[in-house]
């Protein structure tokens, strides 16, 4: 059986068998909050919870086989310091996340139809460049560390009201919602 894990930069790192999982515990690349699935789309939990994982984290061994011994493994270890924090089950939350995949496809038709202006490149690039920027957020959602993730998304609802500037009501409208529901984000994921 193989194992993802996801690491603070928000990658998924995989397929790792028991024992590399075993090895990185003992490196502690592995603590016991990081996200651990059976495959790269989840369902995620604390690598606590694995029961597989047990004997690596300080339960007692259920049979004299040691896990860190067992050798060979396709998968690339994560580099960096992993998550402090365990992904909430109902991350991200929909009054954010939606909102953001609304204006992402706002601002794309809004660029478009700047195009067909005399000021069209010079307002169309910002406008798609932040629309892709949502669009990308919005699909990595789930495997981007909630305390990143509503940094990065409260930076694009600002700049989303900025777009009223240029005539993207709708993005404004999104940009307030996502702004009025940092808090609760924040509160859920226990981040100041």
């Amino acid at each position: 059986m193989t194992y993802w894990i996801i690491a603070s930069d928000g990658q998924a790192y995989g397929p790792a068998d028991l024992s590399t999982l075993a090895r990185w515990v003992s490196e502690r690349r592995v603590l016991g909050t990081t996200p651990v699935a059976r495959s790269k789309d989840g369902p995620w939990q604390d690598a606590a919870l694995v029961p597989e994982l047990a004997s690596a984290f300080g339960a007692p061994p259920e049979d004299d086989a040691d896990p860190v011994a067992v050798a060979g493994t396709r998968a690339t270890p994560p580099t960096g310091p992993i998550p402090a924090a365990p992904m909430p089950p109902d991350w991200p939350p929909q009054m954010i996340s939606i909102p953001q995949l609304v204006s992402g496809i706002l601002n794309l038709l809004a660029a478009v139809a700047w195009l067909a202006t005399c000021f069209g490149v010079v307002i169309a690039v910002p406008l798609a460049i932040l629309g892709i920027a949502e669009l990308v957020a919005y699909s990595h959602a789930r495997t981007t560390p909630p305390a990143e993730y509503v940094q990065k998304t409260r930076t694009k609802a600002i700049l989303d009201i900025c777009t009223a500037l240029v005539g993207n009501v709708g993005s404004l409208i999104c940009g307030i919602i996502m702004l009025t529901q940092m808090d609760e984000a924040k509160r859920r994921i226990g981040s100041d």
